[in-house]
């Protein structure tokens, strides 16, 4: 059974839809890029904060395959991409006005996916532990890079990892988009990326094996009975008839 929630368009995006094509034409991706800032952003770091204060762990995904993974400094780089994911998916998203429909619908169920998994970080939260090998190693060059990660992300909101969740939904949305363009090899190309991204939460040892496996679980789970079902939608009759109402 597919989710409703969220799945018409607020009315908080009234003025940035009727003002779509001010700005350049970025208006509507602007806002959209704000929400997500202020919607999962913020939270994220008050939530993270509010664990390492509390110092409870409700389990440890700790598996004898965590520590087999190596510790690879230079995958610092892929793990710092997820933060073009969001402007990616904000700005392709206006192709058309079918798909700023979507585009819409969309960032308002991140938001709320994201808002649910802070649940999940609140009542069962787990630590990562495994950073010990980050802080023996010689980092050299990659020194500044962590040490700033390190001070903005404690080691906790573990699972499932936002990172998975959010760029692999990213990732699908862009592929329903763009699959039958021309030049969708660049779509190839992004799934190369994600993967790298997808192998850097572990690379880093910012995030368990169960941290990824979930995350991905999370994201498909919420692609087929979510966000699918909401995007197919915003064709019909009654979605369209809503945004010519906002």
């Amino acid at each position: 059974m597919a989710i409703k929630w969220g799945c018409r368009p607020w009315k908080v995006w009234r003025s940035h839809w009727n003002n779509k094509t001010k700005l350049g034409g970025y208006r509507l991706p602007i806002a959209l890029i704000c929400a997500i800032i202020i919607g999962c952003g913020l939270g994220y770091l008050a939530i993270n904060n509010l664990a390492a204060w509390r110092d409870w762990q409700a389990f440890s995904p700790q598996t004898k395959l965590d520590g087999m993974i190596p510790f690879i400094p230079w995958m610092i780089v892929p793990y710092a991409t997820l933060y073009l994911y969001y402007p990616m998916a904000a700005i392709l998203g206006m192709k058309d006005e079918a798909t700023q429909r979507e585009n819409v619908i969309f960032h308002q169920i991140i938001i709320l996916l994201t808002c649910v998994i802070f649940g999940i970080f609140l009542l069962m939260p787990a630590e990562v532990t495994i950073r010990s090998e980050v802080f023996e190693a010689k980092l050299g060059f990659w020194q500044t890079w962590y040490d700033l990660l390190h001070v903005v992300d404690s080691p906790w909101n573990a699972w499932p990892s936002l990172h998975i969740v959010q760029s692999l939904l990213v990732v699908l949305v862009i592929n329903r988009w763009y699959s039958k363009h021309k030049n969708n090899f660049l779509i190839y190309v992004l799934w190369a990326l994600w993967s790298l991204l997808a192998l850097s939460i572990l690379a880093t040892k910012q995030h368990f094996v169960w941290d990824l496996i979930s995350g991905i679980g999370v994201a498909v789970i919420s692609w087929k009975f979510w966000l699918l079902p909401a995007l197919d939608s915003c064709q019909s009759e009654s979605l369209t008839t809503c945004f010519k109402e906002l």
